[in-house]
């Protein structure tokens, strides 16, 4: 009888424990989880960016709640985009903070868009001759 009842307050000890981890398992998934999306979403910003459409490029950025920052150096522009994330596992939220920032960037050519489209118009000369 005795045995039971320890098991009990055992469990009971360390049921806090297991529920904090599975918190911030849940948590560490949710970052994962965001950090790819955001990968998803610089691609199709990056899109937009190339075929000059800045109204959809707005709206996209406002409606996903992203924050976007372009630096151009040379004949290249780098494009990133952040996020926050919520954390709110308990022992999580002490290490990465209350909110996460996940980022994500990608480097492109500005003279690549305009070299494809001389080359597609250059290639259509070639064709109807």
């Amino acid at each position: 009888m005795k045995e039971k009842g320890q098991a009990l307050i055992e469990f009971i000890l360390i049921l806090p424990i297991i529920l904090l981890v599975f918190v911030a398992l849940i948590d560490i998934g949710n970052i994962f989880l965001q950090k790819y999306s955001l990968n998803d979403s610089l691609e199709v910003v990056t899109d937009l960016y190339q075929n000059d459409k800045t109204k959809e490029l707005k709206a996209y950025i406002a409606n996903e709640n992203l924050i976007y920052d372009e630096r151009k150096t040379g004949d290249m522009i780098k494009i990133t985009l952040k996020k926050t994330i919520k954390v709110n596992a308990p022992v999580l939220n002490n290490i990465l903070g209350k909110e996460y920032i996940a980022e994500a960037s990608k480097s492109i050519y500005l003279n690549n868009a305009i070299e494809d489209q001389e080359n597609v118009e250059e290639g259509r000369e070639n064709f109807e001759q």
